[in-house]
């Protein structure tokens, strides 16, 4: 008996293979083949697919947009397409020079704990072996030198030509806030983004890394914006509490980076409820079931459910993250480490000596 194995196609990909039945013209290439459709981004049974305008007539944008949605949404997993012309600024972008994986991460409300989250998962995955970079995106409030308990101004390498990364637990780090007087406000709208943001990672010599976090600012901005144009991104963590206002928020980043051609890897609900010290009892301050739900509703995997711990908090203001250590407290940032390493590979190119 000869048995071959055959792979599972992705909704992805699956959407792609549906698109090659269609052409703009008689006898020409396919849609796909001709590099008109850009991307595909599936959340669940809810599809985008993104057009290049700049190979596609605008007369025919439209006449093929009526053409994708019903033969896209006659697939099997699909609930409802949406057929967008790719934005013109995120042609060029990208992959960094020696990293295999910039991931970026995520919150629609400040206030969750995405920074604090950002650096402990930075720091599970060095001490797991992985090498690791930290770069702090969130212009609007850089918190990682404090996380990571660095201090003083970023220098630049001894050939004179780029800004050397700081290093603390295994993780070269940089923020906006190494490269600012202490307790100077910083102003980056427009075009002041633009120019500053490619520089953050263009400029830093990085050297050759397993994955580079990004950690955003919430909500969207100019600077999500920016990142996605600058750098090709494998995907984004969304880190949420459970309560509605939070969750509402996230989609409305979700929904910006699919636009984006940028996958959601999953969700991190934090604050995940709060333990009586003195009985036990678990009380849900911040809302309960949100990233279920949202998870449920999308289809995005909840990677990780984690409670409010007042240990994580002061490892925060410390800088001394508890993810330094893979017991204890710690345990829950290297699950998550874990989980992300293994859906990006990292493990399996790690054995490959790739």
């Amino acid at each position: 008996m000869n048995c071959s194995y055959q792979p599972i196609q992705s909704l992805e990909q699956q959407v792609l293979e549906s698109l090659r039945q269609l052409s703009l013209s008689d006898g020409g290439p396919d849609v796909v083949s001709a590099g008109q459709v850009y991307d595909v981004v599936a959340t669940a049974g809810a599809v985008r697919v993104l057009l290049d305008p700049e190979r596609i007539a605008e007369d025919a944008l439209e006449p093929l947009a009526d053409a994708i949605i019903p033969l896209v949404e006659s697939l099997p997993g699909v609930d409802r397409a949406v057929v967008k012309p790719r934005p013109r600024s995120i042609a060029g972008r990208d992959s960094l020079p020696g990293i295999r994986h910039v991931v970026g991460v995520h919150s629609g409300k400040g206030g969750v704990g995405k920074s604090t989250l950002t650096a402990n998962l930075a720091v599970a995955l060095a001490q797991q072996g992985y090498a690791v970079g930290l770069l702090d995106a969130d212009v609007y409030g850089p918190s990682a030198p404090t996380l990571l308990g660095v201090s003083g101004r970023a220098e630049t390498t001894a050939a004179g030509d780029r800004i050397a990364p700081r290093e603390a637990f295994g993780v070269r780090m940089m923020s906006i806030g190494l490269l600012l007087p202490e307790a100077q406000a910083l102003i980056w709208r427009g075009s002041l983004v633009d120019e500053g943001l490619p520089q953050l990672f263009n400029d830093i010599d990085w050297g050759a890394l397993d994955i580079l976090l990004v950690d955003l600012p919430p909500g969207t901005s100019d600077v999500h914006l920016a990142v996605a144009r600058v750098v090709a991104l494998s995907g984004v963590i969304t880190v949420t509490s459970p309560g509605q206002v939070a969750i509402d928020d996230v989609r409305r980043g979700l929904e910006m980076f699919a636009d984006l051609a940028v996958p959601c890897l999953g969700l991190v609900e934090n604050m995940a409820g709060v333990s009586c010290r003195r009985c036990g009892h678990v009380g849900a301050l911040f809302g309960a079931g949100g990233a279920t739900g949202l998870s449920d509703l999308t289809g995005l995997p909840l990677l990780a459910s984690l409670p409010f711990i007042p240990e994580v908090a002061v490892g925060s203001d410390s800088g001394e993250p508890v993810a330094r250590e893979s017991a204890g407290n710690g345990a829950l940032f290297h699950a998550l480490a874990s989980r992300i390493a293994d859906d990006l590979k990292l493990a399996v190119r790690k054995e490959a000596g790739v």
